[in-house]
């Protein structure tokens, strides 16, 4: 709050203010303090005017005394809204006086006592004033971007700006400048969102065309509800955009490096291009229609519900990349699978799951493999807003909504003894059980001998933290070492370092065959045998001689690393995703001696479909071999106090019953 970007205020009432409003009442009031700065300061926090110092002081709640701002604003501002029930027409003519507002005698007398003291509260302290206030003073100014933000803007942090191509570098420039004169337009858009066509009333022209053109797409659906249409909401970092001009729509997997290797972007499915059907300035709940829009504001585009899902970038050249999506300020956490109570309204719950997906940028909409349609929001009332959305606004149709869905995980655990007399015997007999898994492919000719360890728990969270540079990581491992980012490839060999120090000696990094589930889970495939394959390292490539090159197994080794992502995606207990398990493979022998059944071959597939069965076998029952769990999710969050709300104990563990779900808990951990 003392650097001004916290307002307090009420919407309702229409009145807003920061601290440095009241330093600035208060200036020179307060004997003994001067200084403005310090006067700012003392406003929050657990400080006190002394009128025996005439000082500030720290200490208010240990010394019994208001804090400052109890004190100087909301005892004020209590006793403000404390004339409502009061109705002294008298003192409240004379606050409006002293705040310098004037008030008619019947706005006094009105029957609403709430009346006079919104009149006094917007006249004194007007919203409008203080929120455009803190945004000149707090937001950036659009010109001033700097060098590493345009940077951030067009690549994220695991690529590499020096790998775009000329074209792509001069935008940086560009979009510093926040020229509205450059040829170059650039525009982002950051969410669509549902407005009412009340909120067009000055623009009906446009409102019939927007209409038109959603029934001549064939996707009328698109029309949130009757009275609803969606606009997308932008901002224009470089260039103009005019109503009517052709913008190139990047998608998220856009990438203009490929540019340089096939100018004809004709089938490229992440770029589209589209016009510009209209513009609007946002006045508050009404949209003020505009034919063209400079760099530097803030806009709401018509016209883009069918090709724009949540964000997209809008740009005049195909060689601008699309900018790196916001972070969310959330996680979304809880899901329910939904499903229509009649279910010939199954197309109508899937096109309302697409325009709520598009309207609320915390939502999450998942087809599962089962078929079930879930909706993963932030919490209990998210949850509720969000079906409530579906049912009158969206979808319009009544549906069934599932408890909340617990995701969970399955792992592995060292042995634990259960003797309390004789544990170091018990890890004696366990350590002498042969814990490995022996298979054959139907047709003999593939024999494979797999081990499930567990993996520290350091790993595991290493590899989860690390689990967005894997996958971009695996994106570039087709492509040439040159061009995979360097930013990259620094983060690779960072978690390669600690990987060494982290793997127990049996688990050699060297020897990680493969990462699952889908190439960036927490799960590792570890080669020990005589088959020599490329390293999963991008800098340690092993050169395959010619020996190696026509080793059998080699057309096969795709089926098996198939085979450990699928048991990996799919444990045995639930069919859950694992975590935290290192599969190790001893043997792997290939006998083509043997010749081909075509019963087998006709029952059960190739070689290749057997291998891949009998690895995803093979890893669920290696995995049975060992102490087995269930991971669930925990909710932990900190919660701080003044000490003078606790008793005698400084830390409290509370576990409560959430109630969307009764297999999970909610642990709050207070520390002081």
């Amino acid at each position: 709050p003392q650097q001004g970007n916290v307002l307090f205020g009420s919407a309702l009432d229409g009145w807003a203010f920061d601290l440095a409003t009241f330093a600035r009442l208060y200036q020179g009031k307060l004997e003994g303090v001067t200084d403005s700065c310090a006067l700012l300061e003392g406003l929050w926090g657990d400080y006190f005017y002394s009128p025996r110092r005439k000082a500030i002081e720290s200490g208010a709640s240990e010394k019994g005394r208001k804090p400052l701002f109890v004190q100087l604003v909301l005892d004020n501002l209590w006793n403000i809204y404390g004339l409502v029930e009061a109705r002294d027409e008298t003192k409240l003519r004379s606050i409006s006086e002293r705040c310098g507002v004037v008030q008619n005698a019947r706005d006094l007398r009105h029957a609403d006592g709430r009346v006079p003291v919104r009149n006094l509260l917007s006249g004194w302290l007007p919203i409008e004033r203080s929120l455009l206030g803190a945004i000149c003073s707090v937001v950036p100014n659009p010109t001033g971007i700097s060098e590493a933000k345009a940077e951030r803007l067009l690549c994220s942090r695991l690529s590499d700006f020096a790998s775009y191509p000329v074209e792509t570098k001069e935008l940086k420039s560009d979009i510093m400048r926040c020229d509205p004169a450059s040829d170059r337009l650039i525009v982002f858009v950051s969410k669509m969102f549902p407005i009412e066509q009340g909120a067009m009333a000055g623009a009906k022209d446009t409102l019939e065309r927007l209409v038109k053109n959603l029934s001549l797409t064939g996707d009328g659906d698109a029309v949130a509800g009757e009275g609803e249409i969606f606009l997308a909401f932008a901002r224009v970092y470089s260039g103009t955009l005019r109503r009517g001009a052709r913008v190139f729509v990047l998608g998220p997997k856009y990438d203009p490096r490929t540019m340089a290797d096939d100018p004809d972007t004709s089938a490229n499915p992440h770029l589209v291009e589209v016009e510009i059907d209209s513009l609007f300035v946002l006045m508050g709940r009404q949209l003020e229609p505009v034919e063209s829009v400079p760099a530097g504001n803030i806009i709401g585009i018509g016209g883009l519900q069918n090709v724009v899902l949540k964000t997209a970038t809008l740009s005049s050249t195909r060689f601008c990349p699309p900018f790196v999506d916001l972070p969310l300020i959330a996680t979304p956490i809880l899901r329910v699978a939904v499903e229509p109570r009649d279910i010939q309204n199954m197309p109508r719950l899937v096109r309302g799951l697409k325009l709520l997906n598009q309207a609320d940028a915390c939502v999450e909409v998942r087809v599962q493999e089962s078929g079930e349609h879930v909706l993963l929001t932030l919490g209990e009332v998210h949850l509720e807003r969000c079906i409530k959305d579906l049912q009158e606004t969206y979808a319009r149709i009544e549906l069934n909504v599932s408890k909340p869905i617990v995701p969970f995980k399955e792992t592995i655990v060292p042995f634990v003894p259960t003797s309390e007399e004789n544990p170091e015997e018990e890890i004696a007999k366990d350590r002498e059980k042969d814990k490995t898994v022996t298979l054959q492919t139907p047709n003999r000719q593939c024999t494979m001998k797999l081990l499930a360890v567990p993996l520290p728990a350091e790993v595991v969270q290493l590899l989860n933290e690390n689990e967005n540079v894997l996958k971009a990581y695996f994106q570039h491992q087709d492509t040439k070492q040159s061009d995979c980012p360097q930013a990259l490839l620094d983060s690779i060999v960072e978690l390669r370092k600690k990987l060494e120090q982290l793997l127990p000696d049996s688990v050699p990094y060297d020897r990680i065959w493969s990462f699952g589930p889908k190439k960036c889970g927490t799960n590792l495939l570890v080669n020990r045998t005589d088959f020599v394959h490329s390293s999963v390292w991008h800098d340690a490539v092993v050169s395959l001689n010619e020996a190696d090159q026509k080793d059998p197994r080699m057309p096969y080794e795709s089926a098996f690393l198939n085979g450990f992502q699928m048991a990996s995606l799919a444990g045995p207990l639930c069919d859950e995703p694992m975590q935290g398990v290192c599969f190790i493979v001893e043997r792997w022998e290939l006998d083509m001696t043997i010749g081909v059944d075509v019963a087998i071959v006709a029952s059960h597939g190739p070689l290749s479909g057997q291998i891949m069965s009998a690895v995803k076998e093979g890893c669920k029952k290696a995995f049975q071999n060992q102490p087995q769990r269930l991971v669930h999710p925990m909710y932990s969050c900190n919660i701080t106090v003044n000490s003078d709300v606790l008793g005698k104990y400084r830390t409290y563990a509370f576990v409560l019953p959430v109630n969307y779900a009764e297999t999970c808990k909610s642990i709050w951990e207070t520390q002081l």
